[in-house]
């Protein structure tokens, strides 16, 4: 660029034409200006020098060196044979292993070669082969669905200046069904009836293929109609069922069409329910051209049923044929048989069977009796509780024709499934077997599942046995004892339900007569969260005074402890009558009289006892009194106060007492030492509710419960109580404070019969107490 003489705008460009040529000029227009060089060639590759010389500053001279980058002129994708790919890739088989080999060629500095799957980045092997090719291989173990349509991008770059050079292809898979599910099996079929069944198949790739078989055989019966997509196919078969297609397995088959072997499928067994299809043969021993009088006959009546019928009735000329076997004539399942036949026995038989579906009567067969007359007369889950370390005997029979049935066992919990060795489990018979279990942890307990299999397939439904931890249930707790509204003759007992030990469980009620100790009432109500007894003393003749109720649970694994409520005092029995409604008016108005004089007199008394006893107590610290409970009046304004309730922990108590008259308060029994340590007071009675012998009464047919009344022997080892004083329900006799082996709810020995006779000889629980709330007392 040349300025000497001219102008800056008429300066003179002059460019080798050996080396440049027009290739090259000077800007001037740019800031600051710069020599242009187009279409660069790797032999423009050198260092440059810029040379400015000034009329009257000195030359300055630059260099620059300037290099050249061929990008990449060729990328090439194979895949495993060597054949090119473009576009798509496959179809693989799934789990089958990819490998891609993308080769460039070219490129100066040598460039650089990646694989992007999903433009993820992902290592591959890099080689090198000569000098201007690098080859860079990429595999894939394994291929899966999650693979289905990825995309695979081999990509060359040696600069930035330019963009990267890069291929793209994606993945094409065989894919196998995912699931083959009959959507809505029928439970039951009718015969000739149109039924539908759908079978959807999804996960295949491509389209499903969808075939119907009875007895793993082609069901060509049948329409069949199918609707979906590429991955999801819905098969609509409907036929009408015919007795023969009873108890065969229906199955629903799904294949991908370019893959054999690897297809799924789903099966029910048919339930196909008809009216009794009957046939009648003679016995196929006989000859039906040479039956003479005196022979014996029989004959066979051929049923097929679902259900199975539940009748089968013989008739000869129409007439009923019962079994008569003085005569010869006996009925044995489906069989008829004819023992010394008479020419009167001579006609026409048939057999009907009837099932919930209908009846149907064979076809006669024509019994022809030579030479003497003939005689004609003719069957979801089980669960199981198990303690730990428990060994069960589980048996799994099946139904099953031919008999000769293989068996797998298989257990499953939330947390793994797996089948067990044919080592733990014998087949007894042809289709029966037994699985000896023993649950060694929580984990040993969940689903037992057992399959047979013969020569026709494997068992559509396994037989399920459900293993639960199990123990016996939990006592029941908080029973209250209460009359029914407008219900004097009624009784509930209401109760609240503990652990059912993990089994289902029932509740029983039993009374005892609290005299004679016999069983009065026993019943029992299905289980519930507050079960409820309702006691009828209506029923109870002759009435008791009192009753002993024992309340428990109960399940497969046995009895919860029984709770006791003592001694439920009755004193309106002697009001209940035997249900009779006769009565005459003037007794009744004799009756109601001295009534009323008994009333007023009763009323007179109670003024005077009530002054004295206030006068004699004042000074004193107990002055007893035993109420009696009416069970009946409960509600009533005058029996407040007569029953307590003593809860303590998960158990409630209730405890009857009785008023007596200040009169009484002098003890009849002094109090024995060994049941309370301090003096005796020579006006209290002892804080024991005594219970008066009566006769021994039990009705026939009820015995007495050994497990709740004591025997002679036991009352001979008695533990004695020797306590101080307690006070109002707080203290109660411990073993660290007191020499006795039991604790409050549960049974404790009482004092010797022979030393103390007032006592009664029943078991119960001991509650002893200074003063009650309300009048005092003696419990």
């Amino acid at each position: 660029f040349d300025l000497r003489g001219r102008s800056f705008n008429k300066a003179l460009h002059w460019s080798d034409p050996q080396m440049f040529g027009p290739r090259a000029y000077f800007v001037t227009v740019s800031k600051p200006a710069a020599l242009t060089l187009d279409s660069v060639q790797l032999d423009d590759e050198a260092i440059y020098l810029c040379r400015v010389d000034f009329k009257t500053t000195p030359t300055r001279n630059f260099a620059i060196n300037l290099t050249v980058i061929v990008p990449p002129y060729q990328l090439l994708l194979y895949d495993n044979s060597g054949r090119n790919v473009s576009g798509a890739i496959g179809p693989l088989v799934e789990g089958s292993d990819l490998i891609l080999k993308c080769e460039v060629r070219g490129g100066r500095p040598t460039p650089t070669v990646s694989w992007f799957m999903n433009e993820r980045m992902v290592e591959g092997q890099l080689e090198a082969i000569g000098n201007h090719v690098m080859v860079n291989r990429l595999e894939v173990n394994g291929v899966t669905r999650d693979h289905l349509n990825s995309t695979f991008k081999c990509q060359a770059s040696n600069t930035k200046l330019v963009m990267p050079y890069e291929k793209t292809v994606h993945l094409e898979l065989l894919l196998r069904p995912l699931s083959v599910l009959i959507i809505s099996k029928p439970r039951q079929l009718v015969a000739n009836e149109d039924i539908s069944v759908q079978c959807e198949v999804t996960g295949s790739r491509p389209k499903a293929l969808v075939t119907w078989t009875r007895d793993n055989r082609p069901f060509r019966r049948g329409k069949v109609l199918e609707e979906g997509n590429e991955t999801s196919v819905i098969s609509t078969i409907t036929f009408v069922p015919v007795p023969e297609d009873d108890g065969s397995i229906f199955k629903c088959v799904g294949e991908n069409p370019q893959l054999t072997g690897v297809g799924l499928e789903d099966s029910f067994k048919l339930n196909v329910v008809y009216p009794p299809q009957v046939a009648l043969h003679l016995g196929s021993t006989l000859n039906p051209e040479d039956i003479k009088e005196g022979d014996d006959v029989y004959f066979e009546c051929n049923i097929k049923a679902n259900p199975k019928q539940h009748k089968i009735t013989w008739y000869h000329d129409g007439t009923l044929v019962t079994q008569n076997m003085s005569s010869g004539i006996i009925i044995s399942a489906q069989s008829l048989v004819l023992q010394g036949v008479t020419r009167w026995q001579s006609g026409a038989y048939t057999c009907l069977a009837a099932n919930p579906r209908g009846e149907t009567v064979s076809s006669p067969v024509v019994l022809r009796v030579r030479y003497a007359p003939v005689c004609s007369r003719d069957n979801d889950i089980t669960v199981i509780g198990a303690s730990l370390d428990e060994s069960l005997r589980v048996r799994c029979q099946v139904s099953a024709d031919p008999a000769d049935v293989t068996f797998l066992w298989q257990f499953n919990n939330s947390g793994e499934s797996f089948d067990v060795a044919p080592a733990r489990f014998a087949t007894s018979s042809g289709n029966m077997s037994e699985l000896v279990y023993t649950p060694a942890s929580q984990r040993d307990y969940g689903t037992l599942t057992c399959w047979g299999r013969n020569s026709i397939g494997k068992q559509t439904e396994p037989c399920v046995f459900q293993v639960v931890p199990a123990a016996k249930p939990s006592p029941l707790t908080n029973c209250t004892l209460r009359t029914v509204s407008n219900q004097t003759e009624i009784v509930e007992v209401e109760c609240r339900a503990g652990y059912d030990g993990g089994l289902p469980q029932h509740f029983v009620l039993e009374a005892y007569d609290a005299h004679s100790k016999r069983l009065r009432l026993n019943f029992s109500v299905p289980e519930t969260d507050s079960p409820v007894f309702r006691l009828d003393l209506g029923e109870l003749l002759p009435a008791p005074t009192s009753l002993r109720i024992l309340v428990y649970a109960q399940n497969a694994k046995g009895r919860s402890e029984k709770l006791v409520l003592e001694d439920i005092m009755l004193n309106d029995a002697e009001k209940r009558t035997d249900g009779s409604n006769n009565m005459n008016l003037v007794p009744l108005a004799g009756l109601l009289t001295g009534s009323l004089l008994t009333l007023g007199m009763a009323v007179l008394v109670i003024v005077v006892v009530a002054v004295r006893r206030k006068r004699e107590c004042d000074g004193r610290l107990h002055c007893p009194h035993h109420l009696n409970i009416d069970a009946s009046k409960q509600n009533s304004k005058t029996r407040q106060g007569s029953m307590l309730e003593i809860n303590t922990g998960d158990n409630r108590y209730v405890v009857a007492y009785t008023l007596k008259p200040a009169s009484d308060c002098a003890p009849t029994l002094p109090p024995p030492p060994t049941l309370i340590s301090s003096p005796p007071d020579p006006r209290r009675q002892p804080d024991i509710l005594n219970t008066p012998r009566g006769a021994d009464t039990t009705p026939p047919g009820l015995s007495r419960p050994d497990d709740l009344f004591s025997s002679p022997a036991e009352l001979g080892n008695r533990h004695q109580l020797n306590c101080g004083s307690p006070t109002l329900f707080s203290t109660l006799a411990s073993p660290s404070s007191c020499d006795m082996n039991n604790t409050l709810g549960r049974s404790r020995p009482r004092p010797r019969e022979n030393s103390y006779p007032n006592f009664a000889t029943t078991r119960r629980d001991h509650i002893i107490a200074d003063t009650i709330p309300g009048p005092e007392s003696c419990v």
